[in-house]
């Protein structure tokens, strides 16, 4: 929840950081001409949450309902659908696809979401998430820190132990080197 405008500062710069983008203040630079289209949208929805959630007043109302459109219109084209306040600063999309998030889903900072993911109502998840391509997550579950769920996995239960790699279906642990201390994505 961005309640100031440091705040959201914080989080856009966080935001551009973990999408290796380069960018000028708080504006990244326009360039979806070349792919940059889920920046965009970063963007869009963190400044979505900064006027909805810090800011009060009827232009406030008027510039969040712009910026939800933009994000809308922006997500019906390259398919992603994050609700606001779902993911905590440094959130990573490396390609526009597919990508639907429940919005009673909630998750930390630097989370990595790869295209084809489906997140279900009430899932709960910890920093440094890693979901691979094609990743589902159903209803209820709640993940720790520091997992990465394999591609086409189906997550149907909690995993609470940290630093795990989970994946098949359903879903079950694979090893014990999960998301911590990596650098290459």
């Amino acid at each position: 929840m961005i309640t100031s405008r440091k705040m959201l500062r914080e989080y856009l710069r966080a935001d551009v950081m973990a999408n290796k983008k380069p960018s000028f203040g708080m504006h990244i630079i326009p360039c979806w001409w070349k792919g940059w289209y889920n920046m965009l949208y970063i963007n869009y929805m963190r400044r979505c949450e900064y006027y909805r959630d810090a800011r009060t007043g009827i232009i406030s109302k008027i510039i969040a309902r712009f910026y939800k459109i933009r994000m809308r219109r922006l997500g019906n084209r390259i398919l992603i659908q994050i609700p606001h306040n779902t993911f905590g600063k440094g959130l990573y999309i490396p390609h526009c696809g597919p990508i639907i998030v429940n919005g009673s889903a909630s998750f930390g900072d630097n989370c990595v979401v790869q295209s084809g993911v489906v997140i279900c109502e009430g899932v709960q998840g910890g920093n440094h998430l890693y979901f691979a391509s094609g990743a589902k997550i159903l209803r209820n579950v709640t993940l720790a820190d520091d997992i990465i769920v394999g591609a086409n996995a189906v997550v149907s239960k909690s995993f609470l132990e940290p630093n795990v790699v989970v994946g098949g279906i359903p879903a079950k642990k694979i090893s014990d080197n999960g998301f911590r201390n990596r650098t290459v994505v």
